[in-house]
């Protein structure tokens, strides 16, 4: 019998190989390959070495091993794939996913005629290459949907159709091809997204065509996965809401964390435009502890960009409404942002960001551009004027879009300037008060406030930390990596909080704003600006102030008095819960922040930070009469 081995390199721990699951589960549903092959499991995260996972292979000595291909791990499957190749050159190798798919060109050798591509959907492609294999006589050919070489020729055979059914594909969790060794899963409910925005593969991948799993199966899974140990659920579904059923899907979830304890928290990729559904469903995972953030996906607000990337956005007037209902039930939301697109100008994404602080935005998230395979823009990259720079390391294959038709390589970095002062003001509210003020009564702009406070940061000295951080991270393409954004939020609010606390007093003086009531509406945000960890002492001191008193200071909170001419911007700006005659507040910082753990890793802190910042209204402290 001949041993598979499915190897997939992951970003997470312990997550379960949904990819592998189901390739083994719908080949085992064929006797004859039943009879011909064993099939074992290699998991690992990117972080493993190289060389360790190339002895573990090679000591496998499996006949077949099977990679799963994508961006972030791609150059580590490189390297593992070639010294597979000098040391079992008999050892046959698929690789697939969106990295590799219709990408033959760039990864197969000529000479290597026992290393396929997978073109598309792999499940029906991958049990017939077995089965070919099994034949003894190699004739993929008749295999549709691989790429390969023969006799040096490159062969890519027809496109194989997609499957119709997907309940085809029996369940990996619920036929026991998954253990119970995992603590984070990955489900699929449904497959498709009919829409085909530019920098995305999903769209193109599918035909638009979205096919769905059998919703009783899908609510079993979910229930393994709670009586299994999973703690962490990611739906991978493209847009979920967009189906009426992914309301129900939901609350299933929450009963069954509610009736199990797990899943304890979860992340989905929202619909473009069923905004009140998705609404509807974060109150329902809200409700279950399971999330505290809402994330709406806008990916730019600039009307020409919309159009060039083939994209429809929910509408301001929608966003402000949801807004305002998600502040009701006290939830927090999020805006992704992507820079920069095509169409997308220095000015008009600072001005999108600039009006998403204007309909009150709780925290806006800007990733990179990653110029990723078989996308439209991937296609029509000379057309946009599209330049990247390759990110990942040894690792990953990423390749950043760091200048457009509109955005030269220095506006670029500009805009990287200008999200790192968005970070730190607006999302960790460390300007609220003063930049309200200022937009409402002296004719400033958010975007303003944050560009200037972007070029004073890189005008500090060259080794100041803060700015330090933010020049290598646009330097070395450090913002690539998911926890660049958390470490920057972990130096300014602990770290070296008392010196950004500084950096924030030097800029606002140096302003021809500045004036008694700035100063004091800034003495309003020092008491205001939160604590990410629990332990983080209390930092603030009488003597910091001019206008406000502080009172008393004791583990957690201050006690200060406003005077009455400052009381109606701190309610603007603040969530107050009753307003004491004598203007005497208690600010308590007490609220749902861990402590600050030296043992662990910069990862974890990483990771918990920025998780804190998009549920920000968890750390904000409370103001209520002493």
């Amino acid at each position: 019998m001949k041993k598979v081995l499915f190897v997939e390199f992951s970003i997470w721990e312990r997550l379960t190989p949904l990819v592998s699951g189901y390739l083994q589960a719908y080949a085992e549903t064929d006797p004859e390959l039943c009879r011909e092959y064993s099939y074992e499991q290699y998991t690992t995260t990117v972080k493993t070495s190289a060389g360790t996972i190339i002895q573990d292979l090679i000591g496998a000595a499996a006949d077949i091993y099977a990679f799963s291909c994508y961006v972030w791990n791609m150059r580590l499957v490189r390297s593992v794939h070639a010294a597979l190749r000098h040391a079992l050159p008999r050892a046959e190798i698929i690789l697939g996913g969106p990295q590799v798919m219709r990408q033959a060109g760039s990864y197969l050798d000529l000479t290597d005629e026992r290393t396929v591509i997978c073109n598309g959907e792999g499940e029906v492609t991958f049990a017939r290459y077995l089965g070919a294999l099994s034949a003894g006589t190699r004739n993929l050919e008749l295999v549709d949907g691989l790429s390969f070489y023969r006799d040096g020729e490159l062969i890519t055979t027809p496109a194989q159709s997609r499957l119709g059914s997907l309940d085809d594909i029996p369940s990996p969790f619920l036929t026991g091809v998954f253990d119970a060794r995992c603590s984070m899963s990955v489900i699929e409910t449904n497959r498709g997204c009919p829409y085909h925005c530019g920098f995305c593969f999903w769209g193109a991948a599918t035909n638009d065509r979205v096919y769905r799993f059998d919703q009783q199966r899908v609510c079993d899974e979910i229930e393994w996965m709670a009586k299994n140990d999973i703690r962490f659920l990611f739906i991978a579904d493209a847009n979920w809401g967009m189906l009426s059923r992914d309301v129900e899907i939901s609350q299933h979830i929450a009963d069954c964390s509610r009736t199990y304890g797990l899943p304890r928290e979860l992340y989905f990729c929202s619909a473009k435009n069923k905004p009140h559904a998705v609404a509807k469903i974060t109150g329902i995972f809200h409700e279950a502890g399971l999330l505290a953030s809402h994330p709406v996906s806008m990916q730019t607000l600039e009307p020409q960009s919309l159009e060039l990337i083939s994209r429809s956005n929910i509408k301001l007037s929608a966003y402000s409404a949801i807004q305002k209902d998600l502040r009701g039930k006290q939830i927090n939301s999020y805006v992704e942002l992507i820079w920069p697109l095509p169409g997308e100008s220095l000015t008009s994404y600072r001005r999108g960001i600039g009006t998403l602080c204007e309909n009150d935005a709780q925290a806006i998230i800007v990733y990179s551009h990653l110029l990723l395979n078989n996308t439209p823009i991937y296609h029509n990259s000379e057309k946009h004027g599209i330049v990247t720079r390759p990110a990942g390391g040894d690792v990953g294959e990423a390749r950043i879009v760091i200048a457009t038709k509109e955005v030269p390589e220095a506006d670029f970095a500009q805009g990287m300037r200008f999200f790192y002062a968005v970070h730190a003001l607006h999302n960790t509210r460390s300007l609220r008060t003063v930049a309200r003020h200022l937009v409402k009564n002296s004719g400033m702009r958010y975007e303003d406030v944050f560009a200037a406070f972007a070029e004073f940061v890189r005008g500090l000295p060259a080794d100041d930390p803060i700015t330090a951080y933010v020049e290598r991270s646009i330097g070395e393409a450090d913002y690539y990596d998911l926890y660049n954004y958390g470490l920057f939020l972990h130096g300014i609010l602990h770290e070296h909080r008392r010196l950004f606390s500084r950096h924030i007093g030097r800029f606002a003086e140096s302003r021809d704003w500045y004036g008694n009531t700035v100063r004091a509406l800034l003495e309003v945000d020092m008491i205001n600006w939160p604590y990410v960890y629990s332990n983080t002492p209390l930092d603030l001191h009488a003597d910091d102030f001019q206008t406000v008193q502080l009172l008393a200071c004791d583990e957690r909170s201050y006690v200060v008095k406003i005077p009455a001419a400052y009381i109606p911007q701190l309610t603007d700006a603040v969530h107050v819960q009753e307003i004491p005659p004598n203007g005497v507040f208690r600010v308590d910082h007490k609220r749902r922040q861990r402590p600050f753990m030296e043992a662990q890793s910069p990862d974890h802190n990483s990771a918990y930070c920025h998780g804190m910042i998009e549920k920000i209204e968890n750390i904000m402290p409370v103001w209520r009469p002493a």
